[in-house]
């Protein structure tokens, strides 16, 4: 059996000057979760928001009961360190962090925005962390990655997106990767 569908629109396309009460709407309007890319200029060209903002919307929204219910914050995260704004955006109330692959094993492990580190963040001590602070963890990578570098890290797969802009052309290759993913998990599990 299929899990359910949840419905999660992107604030991107919300008006700025009310994003508030945006976000507050599209949840009583049924939206089961609100997906919000952060991106910031480095790991993607542009730049929305960051964890200022999903402090002020946060308040509009009220936190789910429980892990996946309404009212979750899934934070796209397209950054280039993603372990280092771990922290800071459980503070701001996001629920779901879901970190690039790409992003991750191109950064350093730093845990905080003023942290330093030499070594690299793996991605699956990242998952640890996230999941040690409390959230919940999400992995995404861009079409072009083989999704073959998902298996070595997860238990099973959580999230795929195409990383970029608002209003991004949907690719046949998400449906290439996602047949590709479903037939390599069926192997794995």
């Amino acid at each position: 059996m299929s899990p359910p569908a949840i419905i999660a629109p992107s604030i991107l396309s919300a008006d700025f000057a009310e994003l508030g009460k945006a976000c507050s709407d599209t949840i009583h309007q049924g939206a089961d979760w609100l997906h919000v890319d952060i991106m910031d200029g480095h790991f993607v060209p542009n730049m929305t928001f960051g964890a200022p903002v999903v402090t002020k919307i946060r308040t509009h929204v009220d936190r789910p009961a429980a892990a996946h219910g309404r009212g979750t914050f899934d934070c796209h995260m397209m950054i280039a360190e993603p372990k280092r704004w771990v922290r800071d955006f459980k503070k701001a109330g996001c629920d779901l962090y879901c970190f690039h692959y790409e992003a991750a094993v191109d950064s350093t492990a730093a845990d905080s925005p003023s942290g330093t580190s030499s070594a690299k963040t793996s991605p699956k001590e990242l998952i640890k962390f996230i999941h040690g602070e409390g959230l919940q963890a999400g992995i995404a990578i861009k079409p072009k990655t083989p999704v073959d570098v998902l298996w070595e890290i997860l238990d099973n797969p959580v999230k795929e997106e195409v990383p970029d802009v608002s209003g991004y052309p949907f690719e046949r290759l998400l449906y290439q990767l996602s047949a590709k993913k479903t037939q390599k998990f069926t192997e794995y599990r």
